[in-house]
């Protein structure tokens, strides 16, 4: 039943929401036997990028300036996790958290901010 749930859901928003990039991290050897911090794989999707509640940030310790983006799991050929970076709306995020909704739906990113470019 739920299997079917998101194939609905990620039908009907599927061209809806906001084009996005996940640049997934991994550690990459430099050609010399050592392991660097790098993003060599983007995954385009859609998704949406908003703020988490005043309350619900200071009762969770989620600084003001991150960001809530949720992206549709339908759209997303990888798992999220953290450190990975999401282009969404011209802006760079870095992810700090990773939840997935009950309905396998949306993956709900916890983001800070970052200038940095894979």
């Amino acid at each position: 039943m739920l299997d079917d749930l998101k194939a609905d859901v990620t039908a009907a928003l599927a061209g809806e929401l906001r084009t996005a990039t996940l640049w997934q991290y991994s550690l990459i050897d430099d050609g010399h036997g050592n392991e660097l911090p790098g993003y060599d794989t983007p995954y385009a999707c859609e998704g949406v990028r908003g703020s988490y509640d005043a309350q619900y940030a200071g009762q969770s310790g989620i600084p003001r300036t991150d960001a809530k983006i949720e992206l549709l799991a339908g759209t997303l050929a990888a798992t999220p996790k953290a450190l990975d970076k999401v282009y969404i709306e011209s802006s760079w995020w870095i992810v700090v958290d990773v939840a997935i909704d009950p309905a396998s739906v949306m993956w709900v990113l916890q983001c800070s901010t970052t200038g940095a470019a894979p």
